[in-house]
């Protein structure tokens, strides 16, 4: 797996490359490309290796000192580069860094605490998770204590969806990711009590069958996965629900209304991602022919 991280000194840069390294461990051709984005007033443009630190000549001292810090963080085990880079835009410069490098998804550290509680993406975040053609994988501060806690080893995949259509592609997606890191799958759909007309006669009925359509999807897809159909009277309750194990990552699917290979998150994954503690992933839906 190959992965890019977007990089600024700080412990955001510090979780994102921690995330990173964890998701790509053990995998075939595990890589890491460490984005150092600058503004695009800044006359850089380079790349080198990890292990070759003579880049005093094309980089300020400032940047080379990030880029030697950041190798430092990355396990020997995984290949590992980094890339300064002049951008306007710090969102479309590190999708141009992740195209050309064959990324399978982009890295960021650091999700935002709401004033109401909630985590919510930053700026840059935000920007990718409208827009981004590969997965955005991101991390806070408390996802990272349940990496930690399981030795800084990724141990399960879960992939949130609905009871529509979409469902298929999201797990089939997340099921290749899972199989990549060696991983095992659960599959979780949460069920808010509101949206419907009358709980009380339709809720039993409404769980079973969603059930039932998730076994008989992951079961046509071959997978021996985990299925969790929780519910709650709203959202936050249904996602309240459901229980996590330490080194956990969760995967959302983008909205329906999200063009072909790229992402678009919608309110609902949002509202899910914003309650969550534990290392997300948002992933692009595919194109018409999957």
């Amino acid at each position: 797996m190959k992965l890019l991280v977007g990089y600024t000194a700080d412990q955001r840069g510090a979780e994102a490359i921690e995330l990173a390294s964890a998701l790509v461990a053990g995998t075939r051709d595990a890589s890491l490309r460490i984005a150092i984005v600058l503004p695009a007033a800044t006359p850089f443009s380079a790349v080198y290796p990890g292990g070759d630190h003579g880049f005093s000549s094309i980089l300020s001292a400032q940047v080379d000192r990030w880029a030697s810090e950041a190798l430092a963080m990355v396990p020997d085990s995984i290949s590992t580069s980094v890339v300064a880079r002049s951008v306007p835009s710090v969102a479309e410069g590190l999708i141009a860094l992740g195209e050309e490098f064959g990324a399978h998804g982009i890295v960021l550290g650091g999700r935002k605490r709401h004033r109401a509680g909630f985590f919510t993406p930053g700026a840059i975040a935000n920007a990718l998770l409208h827009s981004s053609p590969m997965a955005v994988f991101m991390s806070s501060p408390a996802s990272l204590a349940t990496l930690r806690a399981a030795d800084g080893k990724i141990t399960r995949l879960t992939a949130f969806v609905g009871d529509r259509p979409g469902a298929r592609d999201v797990i089939d997606l997340s099921a290749r990711i899972a199989a990549a890191c060696s991983l095992p799958l659960r599959v979780a759909t949460l069920v808010a009590h509101a949206e419907m007309a009358d709980p009380a006669q339709e809720l039993d009925s409404h769980l079973a069958a969603t059930e039932s359509y998730l076994r008989e999807l992951t079961q046509s897809l071959g997978l021996n996965a985990a299925i969790e159909v929780v519910s709650g009277t709203g959202l936050d309750e249904a996602t309240a629900q459901l229980s996590w194990q330490d080194g956990d990552l969760a995967l959302l699917g983008s909205a329906r209304l999200a063009t072909p290979r790229r992402l678009f998150i919608g309110a609902k994954a949002q509202r899910i991602l914003s309650q969550l503690n534990v290392p997300i992933g948002v992933i692009p839906t595919l194109d018409a022919n999957g």
